[in-house]
């Protein structure tokens, strides 16, 4: 897969930068992750429906609650949780309102909840995929979207069925953690000191993808890319087909640093990830963050469960 040169070393004066903010002192170090949005955000704006777009959006919501369980069924109050009116326009908006393909899209997914019950996943089961901080969340981005952290260097293991499941667990902590007024998250995945060896396999991310386009659409907000390798793009490049084009644009590749670098490798437009997150909100890892945190596990997993359901807690979904 090398087929794309390394991105360019930084300059002696970026380099100089770097090693004058990581010196800056931000205090003590804390292992309390940041998992309540206690400032002031600014949601994304939500477009008001047109007449027509509410025609099919009440259709759809008679045909889904024509189809649901059996107020006896034990799953049932997850299920009417899920069917929102939240739900249903994320799912409208996912196939450009063409009604038959969303209410296709819904009803499956309604199906894959009953089978999978991605709500009810046993932490117990997942917590040894949390063990090393290899994804985690802590923090918001400035339109209050709960930040979700990937550190593709710390994974720490081999079972597929697992992993899938750890992401499906986050994505559903993630959606309890979203404050009033917003429906998705800020992921930043940060490939420092990470090799070739710690990239995921096209076939986890295809499999990532699925689940995220096929099962949560028009959750994510957007992605940060923080220090991209070459052997990245090799992969973003064979797993950019399989993704639809409105996500595809959400991802962003982050400067490191202040001064701009080659962004040949990528169309996807590059940025400043202070400009997107408060210095607050942000971990001092990262340029421009201030938040001085270091992941321990027991401290997270406890700060998690409180905030999202130990075992579980049924919501109704934003």
């Amino acid at each position: 897969m090398n087929v794309f040169n390394k991105l360019r070393s930084h300059s002696s004066s970026s380099s100089l930068k770097s090693t004058i903010a990581s010196s800056v002192d931000n205090g003590p170090v804390t292992h309390d992750p940041i998992l309540t949005a206690n400032f002031q955000y600014v949601p994304p704006p939500q477009p008001s429906l047109s007449e027509e777009q509410a025609q099919k959006l009440d259709k759809l919501r008679k045909y889904i609650e024509s189809i649901m369980l059996p107020e006896t069924d034990e799953y049932y109050p997850s299920e009417k949780g899920f069917v929102t009116e939240g739900t249903l326009k994320r799912y409208m908006r996912a196939r450009k309102w063409d009604y038959e393909n969303a209410k296709t899209m819904l009803e499956n997914t309604v199906k894959w909840r009953r089978d999978y019950k991605p709500d009810e996943i046993d932490p117990d089961y997942i917590k040894p995929e949390s063990e090393t901080g290899k994804m985690y969340f802590n923090g918001f981005d400035n339109n209050g979207r709960p930040i979700w952290i990937m550190r593709p260097r710390l994974q720490n293991s081999k079972d597929g069925e697992r992993q899938i499941k750890n992401i499906v667990f986050c994505l559903e902590r993630g959606i309890r953690l979203m404050p009033d007024s917003v429906e998705n998250l800020a992921i930043i995945v940060d490939f420092k000191d990470s090799s070739a060896a710690h990239n995921p396999s096209v076939s986890t991310c295809k499999k990532f993808l699925n689940i995220l386009g096929n099962h949560y659409p028009e959750r994510l907000g957007i992605a940060f890319v923080v220090k991209s390798p070459w052997f990245f793009f090799a992969t973003f490049k064979l797993i950019a087909p399989f993704m639809d084009p409105v996500t595809k644009n959400k991802i962003k590749f982050v400067y490191d640093g202040k001064e701009e670098k080659d962004s040949s490798s990528t169309s996807n437009e590059w940025v400043h990830l202070d400009k997107y997150v408060d210095t607050v909100q942000l971990e001092s890892d990262f340029s421009g963050g201030s938040f001085h945190y270091s992941f321990e596990l027991e401290p997270y997993w406890s700060a998690l469960l409180e905030r999202t359901g130990n075992p579980y807690k049924v919501i109704d979904y934003k």
